[in-house]
């Protein structure tokens, strides 16, 4: 049996929206993001290397939040876009948020975050400004092997794919 932060929950589940119905019995509904703003100009194209490397680095802050380490790791911060909006958690909201969690962390040492992984990513309908739509399995295995299908906006920008969110300043019910 784990315990989490209530904080830490909803800051990465608005990141990772998917994850709050993969922590479920399975009956939970699917959460789906929202379709890329449209945008005059050139489309974006994500590229294959792009991608996986998205995927890993995503997987691999995931997998490191158990750690204060994990916590507090500005490399897991750098794959949200400054810009990151979903259900009103932002950027700073989630930084915030994972140092309340660090500080938590370093006095009751047995708080943990369920174990969800990413998997079957794919990136595509990017548009113009560089907003395109993740498709992904998220799997927890902490308590039923539970699966669901994940769908949310990334940002290519500079070169590296980061969450965008669903932009809204409204937490999703």
């Amino acid at each position: 049996m784990y315990t989490r932060s209530t904080s830490l929950r909803l800051t990465v589940v608005a990141g990772l929206l998917a994850a709050l119905a993969a922590c479920g019995d399975g009956n939970d509904p699917v959460v789906t993001g929202t379709t890329p703003p449209t945008g005059g100009g050139t489309a974006t194209t994500v590229t294959a290397a792009q991608q996986s490397a998205f995927a890993s680095d995503f997987g691999n802050g995931l997998a490191a939040l158990n750690t204060y380490s994990g916590l507090t790791s500005s490399a897991f911060v750098d794959l949200f876009d400054d810009g990151f909006l979903d259900a009103g958690y932002n950027k700073p909201s989630l930084r915030a948020n994972l140092a309340q969690e660090a500080t938590a962390r370093s006095t009751t040492p047995d708080l943990a975050f369920p174990g969800v992984t990413l998997s079957g990513v794919t990136i595509t309908n990017c548009n113009a400004a560089g907003v395109c739509t993740l498709n992904a399995t998220v799997t927890n295995a902490d308590v039923d092997s539970t699966a669901t299908p994940f769908t949310s906006l990334v940002r290519l920008q500079d070169g590296k794919v980061r969450l965008y969110g669903d932009q809204t300043q409204t937490p999703t019910t």
